[in-house]
């Protein structure tokens, strides 16, 4: 059973990151090119209601030939899920990697024509409406839920709502210069149908993302963030779901200072290969009148709390299992 929520909140200020050198092309590029080759063989030709079960098989093949396991992030699962035998958590484990091949099917799909047109059901949708009615814009603080940047982009565009989305270079497949310009912008390519703009995270210029950002909602726009600690000055580290998770806080910092509404968004596969729903939650409180490592931590508290319906629902559409790490450990950056 899931547990019931965060605790031991903490706000951590981090070094400055060094902005690293890419490498301009790597062998996991060329495997990554043949994924993306059976991929879209199969999401042009094949049934959409057969994908769950194709992902399944080239992703245990992917996984074979790239020596990797899902062992990790099932023994995660099952220290938060008390799941003794294991068995539970592996099947989840080898299901939420197989679902990152069907986000690749969804992407290479909306490419064909006829494109991909999934069921998607929008709960709370009015809640970006009342934010934007006040004026001063709205902030989307996105969980990391595996069909989340497809569904959540596709299905608030359909309510006319165009979001400008902070993203990482190496969003995508890969993070060497070669993929960044080339196997990325198949993901970043049908993801921008439905954005205003993508606001792209530069390390070395760490504060212009978010100056751009500050302008789109001072102009009563929306601003998207994906929950998670890839970037970022500053986290908030709580003990969840037994482990050790960190936030990064750019959602937070922006709807403090620029008085725009912070809302979570939860997106999930509800159904068959095609039915989903996105939840737009109640705003998160983050009150310009307190401290701000106190402000950080009460905002980070309610939204890691908002998590836990949804983790207890669908724990194997959580991406980030992988991002928890034990107690007196580093998270990953």
């Amino acid at each position: 059973m899931i547990a019931d929520g965060p605790s031991n909140v903490k706000f951590v200020r981090l070094p400055a990151k060094a902005a690293k050198t890419r490498k301009a092309v790597s062998k996991g590029d060329a495997a990554i090119v043949f994924r993306l080759f059976v991929s879209l063989g199969i999401a042009w030709v094949l049934p959409r209601k057969w994908w769950p079960s194709l992902a399944r098989h080239t992703s245990r093949l992917g996984a074979f030939l790239a020596g990797k396991t899902t062992a990790a992030v099932a023994s995660r699962m099952a220290r938060a899920l008390g799941d003794n035998s294991g068995e539970t958590s592996a099947r989840l484990a080898s299901d939420l990697h197989a679902a990152r091949y069907e986000v690749a099917f969804q992407c290479l799909r909306g490419y064909r024509p006829g494109g991909w047109h999934p069921k998607i059901t929008v709960h709370g949708g009015e809640r970006i409406g009342e934010a934007l009615k006040l004026g001063k814009g709205c902030v989307l603080w996105v969980a990391h839920f595996v069909f989340a940047p497809n569904v959540a982009k596709v299905g608030l565009s359909r309510l006319g709502y165009r979001v400008s989305h902070l993203s990482r270079p190496d969003h995508g497949f890969s993070s060497t210069r070669f993929g960044i310009r080339t196997l990325n912008r198949v993901r970043s390519g049908f993801e921008d149908r439905y954005l205003a703009e993508r606001i792209t995270f530069d390390r070395a210029h760490p504060a212009s993302a978010l100056m751009r950002a500050r302008k789109t909602v001072a102009k009563n726009g929306i601003v998207s963030f994906t929950a998670g600690a890839w970037e970022g000055s500053s986290v908030v580290e709580a003990d969840f779901l037994g482990s050790r998770i960190a936030l990064a806080l750019g959602p937070v910092w922006l709807a403090r200072t620029s008085g725009a509404v912070l809302l979570p968004v939860f997106a999930m596969r509800t159904g068959g290969a095609d039915e989903f729903v996105v939840e737009v939650g109640e705003p998160i409180d983050v009150p310009a009148a307190l401290p701000e490592s106190e402000c950080m931590e009460q905002a980070a508290r309610t939204f890691l709390q908002r998590h836990v319906p949804h983790m207890r629902k669908y724990p194997g559409q959580w991406r980030a299992w992988s991002s928890l790490h034990d107690p007196g450990t580093k998270p990953q950056s």
